[in-house]
């Protein structure tokens, strides 16, 4: 997982896989805001 840090309250990254969920949490991580519709692609997880 590719991370940017915009500045101390923000970070933006690629697309994430469901694992990177995890290690999102343990490096601190409290929110995750998804762009993509469910339903986008036949292989893509959803955001619920």
């Amino acid at each position: 997982m590719e991370i940017r840090h915009i500045d101390d309250q923000l970070s933006v990254s690629p697309q994430v896989e469901v694992a990177d969920i995890a290690a999102s949490k343990a490096a601190g991580f409290r929110s995750v805001i998804c762009n993509r519709p469910d339903g986008e692609g036949p292989h893509h997880p959803g955001a619920g």
